[in-house]
């Protein structure tokens, strides 16, 4: 008797333990289109104090040199750049200097900053032609697309290297695919953390008022499925994955900004 019931406890217990789990979420193999990552990464991490209103928050995970190969678009291996400590209001300079390097312009975020990235004091510049403020310093705000497409092309220029820039603003996300799977990664503007922006501080320049949307930030995109995105991200200095539903509404957002960097020799289908 005693051993009949110990064999009755014992598949109790075991029924117990092998149940479906309908409250967990599958393990995602390899061979999925991207590794499982939390869509909104934790700030509350970050060593770096947050900036001003337009200002980043940087995280301490360590870079990541490579990423996987996608099943949607070509998922581009890119070394990422964190912008702290030096730019903590630079996050469009870092991530130009991670699409140069990537084709292997050994430039530095700094020098571009200091020396080819055109730029004013807060309030007296159209962000639209000129940084607002100064990357070093952490209440300064940030620039659009022209902005980094006129400064990417000084470096160019200065490098003397065989590559070519154009301002894709007004281009949706999904206008975005053939790029990257042409493996062209892309500059966009969206915001911090994917988190809900909205229009803040308003400057007068020229007679002609500029209001800023908060909390602008500026990314490398680098694949993208159905579900997921993911990003060369320069707070984090790492690759990050963000819901495609809201990185769309946030890139939406900042008006579709993207600038894509080439080769000379690309070709126009590779490119569409």
């Amino acid at each position: 008797m005693k051993q009949i019931i110990m064999l009755l406890t014992a598949l109790v217990l075991l029924s117990g333990c092998s149940g479906a789990d309908t409250g967990t979420v599958p393990e995602v193999t390899q061979a999925s289109s991207f590794e499982t990552r939390s869509t909104v990464p934790d700030a509350t991490a970050a060593t770096v104090p947050a900036a001003s209103i337009s200002g980043d928050v940087a995280a301490t995970q360590p870079a990541t040199a490579a990423v996987t190969a996608s099943a949607a678009t070509q998922e581009i291996s890119l070394e990422p750049i964190c912008q702290y400590p030096e730019l903590p209001t630079g996050c469009e300079v870092t991530s130009l200097a991670m699409v140069l390097n990537f084709y292997h312009i050994s430039c530095d975020k700094c020098d571009i900053a200091d020396n080819y990235l055109t730029k004013g004091e807060v309030g007296t510049v159209d962000f639209h032609y000129a940084f607002e403020g100064d990357p070093r310093d952490e209440s300064s705000y940030g620039c659009y697309a022209n902005v980094i497409v006129e400064t990417a092309r000084r470096v160019i220029t200065a490098y003397d290297a065989p590559l070519s820039v154009s301002d894709l603003t007004g281009t949706p996300l999904d206008g975005l695919r053939g790029y990257l799977d042409g493996g062209i990664p892309l500059i966009v503007w969206g915001t911090q953390d994917c988190r809900e922006g909205h229009f803040s501080v308003t400057w007068n320049v020229d007679g002609k008022d500029l209001t800023w949307f908060t909390p602008e930030h500026c990314m490398v995109l680098i694949g993208m499925d159905d579900s997921i995105v993911r990003v060369a991200d320069p707070i984090y200095g790492n690759i990050i994955s963000y819901d495609r539903a809201v990185f769309e509404s946030c890139y939406n957002s900042l008006f579709q900004q993207a600038v894509a960097i080439f080769p000379d020799n690309t070709t126009t289908s590779s490119a569409e």
